[in-house]
């Protein structure tokens, strides 16, 4: 292991890495948003289908945050194309995108758990559903 890190040759790196690595960063926050987005909508579709218009919440933080990540990488680019220093700002779209992907992950999970608390026999069906079978050998005997 000592071996492999002595090996390394950070000096011989290209510097355009740097910018590479971010676009293709905030191209897969893009895709991570526009997939909860759409998980979002599913939900609100079936389980989420009696919850109040706050559900929607989640739905809007990813869709700004696929904005947002799609905005950085243009900005990135056309940065690049200007010959200006852009890597500060395209860290902050990161890390600004990935908050508000963790607040939509936030307010859909916690609107799950408000159904699920909300209607008592969804909840105890699930379960029953979940439960082990009679014949179990997991099951204690008496």
């Amino acid at each position: 292991m000592a071996e492999e890190v002595s090996q390394e040759r950070p000096a011989e790196v290209s510097p355009d890495l740097a910018y590479e690595l971010q676009s293709k960063l905030l191209d897969q926050l893009a895709t991570v948003s526009v997939a909860g987005a759409g998980l979002a909508i599913t939900l609100i579709g079936s389980l989420l289908q009696g919850a109040p218009g706050s559900v929607w919440i989640s739905v809007v933080f990813f869709g700004l945050a696929a904005l947002t990540a799609v905005g950085g990488n243009v900005r990135l680019i056309d940065g690049i194309f200007h010959r200006k220093a852009v890597l500060r700002r395209s860290r902050l779209d990161v890390q600004v995108a990935m908050a508000m992907i963790g607040a939509a992950a936030g307010f859909l999970s916690m609107e799950i758990y408000s159904q699920s608390s909300r209607s008592p026999e969804r909840a105890q069906a699930a379960q029953q559903a979940t439960a082990p079978a009679s014949g179990d050998a997991s099951r204690p005997r008496p």
